[in-house]
């Protein structure tokens, strides 16, 4: 894997998210995906993380989410590390927006001949004192 190739990936996966196409974005993880995101508790599994997914994209009527200033690593063969700062804003179904600035980590690994996202971490900046 390459540099460029890992931002690929990691463009995919955001372009899923932006195209409310949760399909795509799920079968891009691995079934023993782990993620910590912006609520209390680790999601252990794939369909812990898409049950939660399906809830949350269900109330928005329209999306969008990016990367700033990614960070692309690869190791070896078989590994490849995204860091970025992200943007997500969203417009509920009943009219309401909310922008959320924060950080994300994505960890690739290649499994049985695919890359899939095996660990997740999303997380908000600090708001100014």
């Amino acid at each position: 894997m390459s540099v460029q190739e890992l931002e690929s990936l990691a463009q995919q996966f955001v372009d899923a998210f932006n195209k409310k196409d949760l399909k795509k974005a799920l079968d891009m993880l691995s079934d023993d995906l782990e993620v910590f995101d912006h609520v209390p508790y680790r999601f252990d599994n794939k369909e812990q993380f898409a049950q939660f997914m399906n809830g949350a994209i269900e109330s928005i009527a329209s999306m969008h989410f990016g990367f700033r200033q990614p960070s692309c690593r690869v190791f070896n063969d078989d590994a490849g590390v995204v860091n970025a700062y992200d943007t997500f804003t969203g417009v509920t179904k009943d009219g309401k927006v909310q922008t959320i600035h924060g950080r994300t980590t994505l960890v690739f690994v290649k499994q049985k001949g695919q890359w899939k996202i095996v660990s997740a971490h999303f997380s908000p900046l600090p708001h100014a004192a």
